[in-house]
């Protein structure tokens, strides 16, 4: 949350002819109802089953089509923290972790509607407790630091053709 994953997975795909989807946008969509009312309504539990079955089924469909562009996917926060999750991406996906310090996520959500964002202790404490879901669902890490936009799209870019290779 925070680290721009969004914005740098939408000029990545672009650079790349790859179609661009977030998967909160997805959820939403699915569920007729904003994010904050799923936290709300359901809990985080049922959202992150929610998020899991649009996501299998994303990847379903881009199977579908015979993957004849690539497709990248801007993950929720906790995405990865949700076992099955974790183990579909690490079978079918490149899974590229965008390293962000948490100050400048703090930054950058405080303020914001997000249902994990509401304080600046539990934002500290979520970041620290998802550290090592990230590192050992992704296949690389990208520190975002102090990198303009377009210094971290250019490093998800050559990751991205270089795993592509390296699988072919």
């Amino acid at each position: 949350m925070g680290s721009g994953k969004t914005t740098v997975g939408s000029l990545a795909a672009a650079r790349l002819g790859f179609a661009f989807l977030d998967l909160d946008e997805e959820v939403e969509q699915s569920a007729g109802m904003r994010i904050e009312e799923i936290f709300s309504r359901e809990g985080e539990e049922a959202f992150r089953t929610r998020e899991a079955a649009v996501l299998h089924e994303l990847l379903r469909r881009h199977r579908e089509v015979g993957n004849r562009s690539g497709l990248i996917v801007s993950l929720g926060g906790g995405a990865v923290t949700v076992p099955a999750v974790a183990e579909l991406l690490k079978r079918e996906a490149i899974v590229i972790f965008l390293k962000s310090d948490v100050e400048d996520a703090w930054k950058r959500v405080q303020g914001s509607t997000r249902p994990l964002a509401a304080s600046s202790s539990g934002f500290r404490n979520l970041f620290a407790r998802r550290a090592h879901a990230y590192a050992a669902t992704a296949d690389a890490t990208i520190e975002t630091g102090s990198r303009s936009v377009e210094q971290v799209v250019s490093s998800v870019v050559e990751t991205i053709r270089g795993a592509a290779e390296a699988r072919a």
